[in-house]
């Protein structure tokens, strides 16, 4: 499957840098924050559930197929619990989980649908108009605020929004970012593939840049997509990153290393499209749950399934050896 192709397209999340102490964290937090801080200030409840979010209820989101934006999953647990509340952590989890299982790639567009069916339309609508998602960071919604200033932290946060933090200004979990991807790998690749290496990635342009710094001049950045900084209808898995990605290289054939279900979708769509040659690559070393990572892109029909994005090289230099 691996011969023949013309360039790499990675993901950044799960596939160069595991994120499981920076993004994840960032949900864990966040969903902390909303739910005893900013409910009980507006009088609609008074939450104590702490530790709420695990990285098992957040794998099952992505594995939806329509949670590759964290703000997006973060909303999603929160609108749940605060549509159906409940007194301790078990059961809050439970219902989370069956949530997830009721998700589909529509996102949140299928959460709210689901909860509607539980609760009553009246009910979401008042929680939708509390929390004003989507919409970005700023005056009108708090959950994507207090997010990316946890994310970011505040001087990253002003950079990207070109506005003061409101309500975080302590360590930026992007600093818990590890790069996997290491620079030999990165080398081994672009000679392969005559520097035709690019980023379609959920993150913004500033994100990817400060945790792939010490691989960045290996990756074609005018051929990357940042789809955090692109139109929200373009967010995985809309094929229009990797369409985007592959025209500006000139390429008619790519192999796409992602880590999340979501990623195969995008990949096959993507073929669908434009009628060229696309192959998936599932990482799964940086999933939560590893072995249950592996098994979905088994059963989904992942070209090529890896642990570690280090062993890509391995696996070409296999394939140049048959030919």
């Amino acid at each position: 499957m691996l011969s023949n192709f013309e360039c790499v397209l990675f993901d950044v999340d799960g596939c160069l840098v595991d994120i499981r102490k920076s993004y994840n964290a960032a949900i864990k937090k966040a969903v902390d924050f909303i739910l005893n801080y900013v409910v009980t200030t507006a009088a609609i409840g008074n939450f104590r559930l702490t530790n709420l979010v695990s990285d098992n209820i957040i794998l099952k989101f992505r594995q939806t197929g329509g949670f590759n934006n964290d703000v997006d999953t973060s909303y999603a647990i929160c609108l749940a619990e605060l549509a159906n509340p409940h007194k301790n952590v078990t059961n809050a989890r439970e219902f989370l989980n069956k949530v997830a299982a009721n998700s589909d790639e529509n996102g949140i567009i299928s959460v709210e649908k689901y909860l509607i069916s539980v609760t009553s339309s009246s009910i979401i609508k008042n929680i939708k108009k509390l929390l004003d998602y989507p919409a970005p960071a700023g005056k009108r919604s708090v959950i994507a605020t207090v997010f990316d200033e946890l994310f970011y932290g505040a001087q990253l946060f002003k950079k990207l929004h070109n506005f003061e933090p409101t309500f975080y200004f302590g360590k930026p979990l992007i600093e818990n970012d590890r790069l996997v991807a290491t620079r030999r790998t990165m080398d081994l690749l672009a000679r392969r593939f005559s520097g035709n290496l690019a980023v379609v990635s959920g993150r913004s342009k500033l994100a990817a840049e400060y945790s792939l710094q010490p691989i960045l001049d290996t990756l074609k950045q005018e051929s990357s997509v940042f789809l955090e900084d692109e139109r929200r209808e373009y967010a995985k898995p809309n094929p229009y990153g990797i369409v985007k990605a592959m025209k500006s290289m000139g390429t008619k054939t790519a192999i796409y290393a992602g880590d999340s279900y979501e990623d195969l979708i995008m990949v096959r769509r993507a073929e669908e499209k434009t009628h060229l040659k696309i192959a998936f690559c599932g990482i799964y070393g940086c999933s939560s749950q590893p072995l249950e990572t592996m098994r979905q892109f088994k059963e989904k029909g992942a070209d090529v399934i890896i642990q570690n994005i280090n062993q890509l090289p391995k696996i070409l230099n296999k394939v140049s050896i048959k030919e």
